[in-house]
């Protein structure tokens, strides 16, 4: 499996495992209509409610092969002002930070953050949109992951 497939893997793993979190894929989904586009998204009692991941960024460094990658993790939840659901979709963004966290190698497939790296996914954006034709909450996360290709060429000095 390519290291963008197993961080992706790993990425959505760590969100799956977070209670509540809906449904997780590890692309963008998409489909030419809203109701089956709702599906890929629908959660407990067909409530709208999941994420998807994106790359957004990958660089390497000359020295050891390290790679920082940028993920865009989106998360998406219909909007129930009855039921509070903004103050429930933030919380459910606080334990995936939360979640991450308490384990930011997710199991080793990433390396340990450096100082100057955040340790949690970092909220970028939050606010309603039009998500598959439902208002929706919408939260956007990035994380930067570090991890060291084997096949790099060692310097020469």
């Amino acid at each position: 499996m390519s290291e963008n497939r197993t961080i992706r893997a790993a990425i959505a793993a760590f969100l799956s495992a977070v209670p509540g979190a809906g449904q997780v894929h590890q692309y963008e989904r998409y489909s030419k209509d809203d109701k089956a586009f709702k599906q890929f998204y629908a959660g407990t009692g067909d409530v709208l409610q999941g994420w998807h991941i994106r790359r957004v960024g990958r660089v390497e460094g000359a020295d050891i092969g390290e790679v920082r990658t940028t993920w865009e993790i989106r998360g998406f939840r219909a909007i129930n002002d009855g039921d509070e659901s903004e103050l429930a979709f933030d919380d459910l963004i606080d334990l995936v930070t939360a979640a991450y966290r308490a384990d930011p190698t997710m199991g080793g497939a990433v390396l340990w953050p450096t100082l100057d790296d955040s340790w949690a996914p970092e909220l970028i954006d939050s606010g309603p949109a039009f998500f598959a034709g439902v208002l929706c909450h919408c939260a956007k996360l990035r994380l930067v992951t570090r991890h060291v290709i084997d096949d790099a060429p060692q310097p020469g000095y």
